[in-house]
């Protein structure tokens, strides 16, 4: 009788963690892009690319779908820019880059996203421009603690 009990719990949690697993393979999380894809370091933080990015806009910003599509196209012009300016040749991709030839391409970098980001101001109302760049200021910060070996924190949510 007793090999019988445990027989069926051990069939029940057996049953029971199927049926956890089978439902965590339910979320609708979307995959990120495939490596080298996506991004200006072959990756985006959290995967997605433009497109993430792009929600994350959309519900920050309360985007109309014009301000939606431009700002799409920016994005995806930026992430072409910075695809190019990590594309190397066989020959730069041989030797590692030198800490001042890291620091060049950061810099260029860093024009890409401050251009792309005054782009994108200019298709804002004066609402959506405040709170657009009180995220840019936070994500700036979060991105010179991360160089500072501060920690790999993404910026803060904005205050909603």
């Amino acid at each position: 009788m007793m090999n019988m009990r445990r027989w069926k719990l051990a069939a029940s949690c057996a049953l029971l963690g199927l049926c956890a697993l089978t439902l965590h393979a339910q979320t609708d999380t979307p995959p990120g892009p495939p490596p080298g894809e996506g991004g200006p370091h072959g990756h985006w933080r959290g995967g997605g690319g433009p497109e993430r990015e792009l929600a994350m806009l959309t519900h920050m910003l309360t985007l109309t779908p014009e301000q939606q599509s431009g700002v799409k196209a920016l994005l995806e012009q930026q992430a072409t820019q910075a695809m190019a300016l990590r594309t190397k040749t066989p020959s730069e991709a041989a030797t590692p880059p030198t800490a001042e030839a890291r620091a060049a391409e950061r810099k260029q970098m860093d024009a890409i996203r401050d251009e792309t980001n005054t782009k994108i101001s200019a298709l804002l109302n004066d609402e959506q421009k405040k709170t657009f760049a009180d995220f840019v200021a936070r994500r700036k910060a979060a991105m010179a603690r991360r160089e500072a070996g501060g920690g790999d924190a993404p910026p803060p949510p904005p205050n909603e």
